[in-house]
């Protein structure tokens, strides 16, 4: 028996409850011997029931029929397009993230929150379904999510969900509002030409005295001619390697400008939190010995980080980690909406001692790509930073979301020239290159916009004589960019 909700209110959240309860899986795969059939939202006293086969049926054709008929006669054509547009589109996990889900602690407590949706609370069956997700080696979409869970009938406590849409709601609108708020910078609409410099690339592999067990790889790339030149350490994130950035570095290197890409042992523990940005240092001191790296004026030196890697750099600038904000953060009902900061910052809770790492001086200026630092630095933790900062931000970016990762972290910078880049369209992972597949003459619109708005901040802040960074300057060929500085 289908028993439609007696609370009209909650189908102002329609379009969004139905597709956030199957999203909360972030899953796919393909039907199993033993499925959901029937998905029951409870609504107080009410229950409504909807089966499998319509939904399937409904996201195929575009017309509800069945068990969701009523859908279409509370929900607006538009409504009913977008939900459908959710059920189908991939959710943005990247591979380590998701086996991070399944072998750390910090996955069991995102296991534990989402299962609280269940009625009663479930959270090894969305474990066992992700499990069986990895097993099929699907894309991540929300379609089939619950069609993994071991039981004929899931039962979805529907007024929660939609209680957690509503802070999700205005979280999105101060999101969209604090994005547009900022200057708008439209494209130029004329393509860049992309010539430069020829370089030579060394690679470097060795390991700090005082790290026995901390391998370091790095690719040094140096361009010809006799003149010494800056040097940018360009650091991955988790789950990467130097590659990913190497274009980035390659660039940089046509320009005139010596780069280290970094390649960060294999490591996911906590120590990662402290050692990372010791990295940074061991990498300069190690440079400083090698007679390949002669040239390198090792006193101008930019640091680029992505992810994880924005983190490297900022701390290893100057930034302080924050124990109890990531504290009060990790304990919100949403924090579980922001990846990096329930997979990867709420770590860092368990550190003992909490990290110190002192500021390196040699550091002159830093780019932070996508950066995880809103709950384990924040504004506070950056007020302490004392080099300009260029935030760059992806507005379609779910692993670190905008708003709580860069806009609001940016703040607390003060005291020398700031730049927050946002790229509207960008998601966490659209500038990595972690197959090889860019090169500098042929960069597609996002690298080559992080590899040129890189070149532009570096060179405003590490060669001699430069002149002021103006936003144009920083306009793309056929990107848009809201762009924000913050004065000295």
């Amino acid at each position: 028996m289908s028993i439609m909700p007696g609370n009209p209110h909650i189908w102002q959240y329609g379009q969004q409850l139905f597709g956030w309860c199957l999203l909360w899986g972030g899953l796919t795969f393909a039907p199993l011997s033993l499925a959901a059939e029937r998905i029951d939202l409870l609504v107080g006293d009410s229950t409504w029931t909807v089966t499998m086969t319509d939904v399937v049926t409904w996201v195929s054709s575009g017309t509800p029929q069945g068990s969701l008929t009523p859908l279409a006669q509370v929900l607006a054509p538009p409504a009913l397009a977008e939900l459908r547009h959710w059920l189908t589109q991939p959710v943005p996990l990247p591979p380590a993230q998701r086996q991070r889900l399944l072998h750390t602690e910090a996955g069991s407590q995102v296991f534990q929150r989402l299962g609280q949706f269940l009625v009663p609370p479930d959270p090894q069956a969305l474990k066992q379904a992700f499990t069986l997700v990895l097993h099929h080696q699907k894309p991540l979409t929300a379609l089939q999510v619950l069609q993994a869970f071991p039981a004929e009938t899931v039962t979805i406590d529907a007024l929660a969900v939609a209680n957690v849409l509503v802070s999700l709601q205005t979280h999105q609108q101060q999101t969209t509002q604090a994005v547009n708020s900022l200057p708008l910078l439209p494209p130029t609409g004329v393509p860049r030409k992309l010539t430069g410099t020829s370089w030579r690339e060394h690679l470097l592999i060795f390991t700090p005295p005082e790290r026995p067990q901390r391998a370091l790889k790095v690719n040094l790339l140096i361009p010809n001619g006799v003149q010494r030149v800056p040097v940018v350490l360009l650091s991955h994130g988790i789950g990467q390697t130097g590659r990913s950035l190497l274009y980035v570095g390659e660039y940089l290197a046509s320009q005139g400008m010596a780069a280290a890409v970094i390649t960060h042992p294999a490591q996911s523990g906590l120590s990662e939190f402290s050692e990372r940005p010791h990295d940074i240092r061991h990498v300069l001191d190690y440079l400083a010995q090698q007679p390949q790296a002669q040239r390198l004026h090792r006193e101008r030196v930019g640091v680029l980080g992505h992810s994880f890697g924005g983190y490297t750099a900022l701390v290893a600038a100057g930034a302080q980690p924050q124990r109890s904000e990531l504290a009060r953060q990790c304990q919100q009902e949403l924090a579980v909406l922001n990846l990096s900061l329930v997979l990867l910052q709420c770590r860092a809770l368990e550190l003992n001692p909490w990290p110190v790492v002192h500021p390196d001086p040699r550091i002159r200026a830093v780019v932070a790509i996508n950066p995880a630092i809103g709950g384990i630095l924040g504004a506070s933790g950056l007020s302490s930073v004392r080099v300009p900062v260029l935030l760059i931000g992806g507005g379609n970016d779910w692993v670190t979301p905008v708003l709580s990762e860069q806009i609001q972290p940016f703040r607390g910078l003060r005291g020398q020239p700031h730049y927050l880049v946002i790229l509207p369209t960008a998601q966490h992972i659209d500038g990595l290159d972690e197959l090889r597949q860019f090169s500098p003459p042929r960069l597609p619109p996002i690298p080559q916009a992080l590899a040129h708005l890189s070149w532009e901040f570096f060179r405003t802040h590490l060669l001699p004589h430069s002149v002021p960074l103006t936003p144009e300057r920083l306009r793309q060929p056929t990107l848009p960019l809201r762009v924000q500085t913050a004065p000295p």
